[in-house]
């Protein structure tokens, strides 16, 4: 099966805020979809389980969405993408704002509040349907998923190996395991895997868990 097939499928990037007892989380999704245009109109978000995304979202049913935008700087997706939010205060590297206490980054392509309405377990991940209870749109066009693969992925994993050397990146207690293709590392500080599940896929590039080392 080649996987880059999907890679052409027309979705963007997204950075999802979180708050949870006022303390800020966010990371990078692109498995986000408008199901309903209905009012309120209704979004799809696919969230990996084990990520502390998927556990704040569950227990505070509330988040938001920042587009990002085609000018966007690779760090901010290197930001959100390649560490965890566990053991990374990944708002305070980032030009933001706050509304009713979520996070937003500043110079999204739109921004919008989610509330969680149900829930739905896959595999390896989970299956949120969340209602829109507010939406701004912002200045740009939107980064496509596709184009982020050709002509900016490089540029991410050479900001964050940047940021690494800096010093500034907290150690998670858990394995780690990174991708080899794009770089993305999954660490947390929860049981940590001894081996990924066996429909693993990288939330960057999709790619399986056969591309994936232990580090």
């Amino acid at each position: 099966m080649d996987l880059t097939a999907l890679f052409k499928f027309s979705y963007g990037l997204y950075v999802v805020g979180l708050k949870n007892d006022g303390r800020l989380g966010g990371s990078i999704v692109d498995a986000l979809a408008q199901a309903s245009s209905d009012s309120p109109p209704t979004l799809i978000l696919c969230s990996i389980k084990r990520n502390y995304t998927n556990e704040t979202i569950k227990r505070e049913g509330v988040f938001s969405i920042s587009v990002l935008p085609k000018d966007v700087d690779p760090f901010v997706v290197a930001n959100f993408g390649f560490q965890s939010s566990r053991v990374a205060d990944k708002w305070k590297n980032v030009p933001h704002h706050l509304s009713d206490g979520l996070p937003f980054l500043d110079g999204a392509a739109s921004f919008v509040k989610c509330r969680l309405k149900d829930a739905v377990e896959l595999t390896t991940h989970t299956a949120f349907f969340c209602e829109v209870t507010g939406a701004e749109n912002g200045d740009g066009e939107p980064l496509i998923f596709g184009e982020y693969q050709k002509t900016m992925k490089k540029a991410a994993y050479e900001a964050f190996e940047k940021f690494k050397a800096s010093g500034e990146i907290p150690a998670a207690k858990g394995e780690k395991w990174e991708c080899t293709v794009c770089g993305y590392v999954y660490s947390d500080d929860s049981p940590p895997f001894e081996e990924l599940p066996e429909k693993w896929a990288c939330p960057i590039c999709r790619v399986g868990k056969e591309l994936f080392k232990k580090i």
